[in-house]
């Protein structure tokens, strides 16, 4: 008698989705919390501003290399929208990050919120009391900056 070991049936659930469709697509890694360089010279009327007051916590930004930057290098501009620029990652910090971003990795920023989350709000309070915040970094709008992993 062959004795083999009766398998229960899958669910209906585990026949409509495999294993892998139910993980991530990404993972996100913590680079850096930062505030943003240049934010105020990049805001040029009063629709700009009032974009920027609109920003909540939780609004990913678009991070973009600009290796012909004629100041910096290593320079990655802070985009809300594929057209609108809000400043760029302070020179003091990007480059790193830049470096990554030229080899092929991939970044993002996340707006964070000093209010709730006490980590960024210690971190706002350091960089304002410490010389390690640029002249030209703005921690009115702090955000973090993540690695994407894909999965």
């Amino acid at each position: 008698m062959n004795q083999q070991a009766q398998q229960a049936p899958q669910s209906f659930r585990g026949r409509m989705y495999r294993r892998d469709s139910a993980r991530p697509k990404e993972n996100r890694i913590l680079a850096l919390k930062t505030g943003i360089a240049g934010l105020q010279f990049n805001i040029e009327n009063e629709e700009e501003r009032r974009a920027l007051q609109e920003i909540t916590p939780g609004t990913e930004l678009m991070l973009f290399r600009e290796p012909d930057n004629e100041y910096d290098e290593w320079a990655i501009a802070v985009h809300l929208t594929q057209q609108d620029k809000l400043g760029f990652i302070s020179r003091f910090k990007n480059e790193t990050i830049a470096r990554l971003m030229d080899a092929g990795k991939k970044f993002v920023g996340v707006v964070d919120d000093p209010e709730t989350d006490p980590e960024a709000k210690e971190i706002a309070e350091k960089e304002l009391r410490r010389s390690r915040r640029a002249p030209t970094e703005n921690m009115a709008l702090p955000f973090s900056i993540y690695l994407i992993e894909e999965a």
